[in-house]
């Protein structure tokens, strides 16, 4: 299928399924840093569907993206990439064994710390993604908070298990 704009009882063909289209502002300008994405379904004249690099869709209207090639889009999406960190993940430990093998430490204060991470984790890989497609700058403060927050909480609750097992590392999430 082809999107298209009517004039007068001419058709002129825009985009089409496979085209790769940088995302717009609100003021008409690409984001910084930009967002590129491909379009995945074509919904009408002036909406269609784009797969974005984190594999997340989304409806967009026709105005608030431009279309540009495939070596720019190659370009800026290797861009993206380049700016990825690794995302922290669950501890793979049994979290009973290990209680048991550091007696100096009370077991409720390392269940919480355990609890604490897996928390902090969950709240990293929902947010990173998006931290790191659009930037900082361009995220509400809401989820910000939540997820500096996050990224303060997973070095403190791991720098604890570091203490205690040092094979256990303190992720760097600068």
């Amino acid at each position: 299928m082809i999107g298209y704009i009517e004039m007068g009882f001419q058709e002129v063909f825009m985009y089409k399924i496979g085209d790769k289209v940088i995302i717009l502002d609100y003021s008409g300008k690409p984001l910084d840093p930009p967002v590129v994405a491909e379009i995945e379904d074509i919904y009408g004249k002036d909406r269609v569907r784009l797969h974005l690099p984190d594999n997340a869709c989304c409806l967009e209207f026709t105005d608030r993206f431009e279309k540009i090639d495939e070596e720019k889009y190659e370009k800026l999406l290797h861009s993206v990439k380049k700016r990825e960190r690794t995302l922290a993940v669950d501890l793979q430990i049994d979290i009973r064994k290990f209680a048991s093998k550091h007696p100096r430490k009370r077991k409720d204060e390392i269940f919480n710390y355990f609890n604490q991470d897996k928390h902090y984790v969950s709240v990293l890989n929902a947010y990173a993604g998006r931290v790191l497609m659009y930037g900082e700058e361009n995220i509400s403060e809401r989820f910000l908070y939540e997820y500096k927050d996050a990224k303060a909480g997973i070095v403190r609750t791991r720098s604890f298990f570091h203490d205690l097992d040092e094979s256990i590392p303190i992720p760097d999430l600068g």
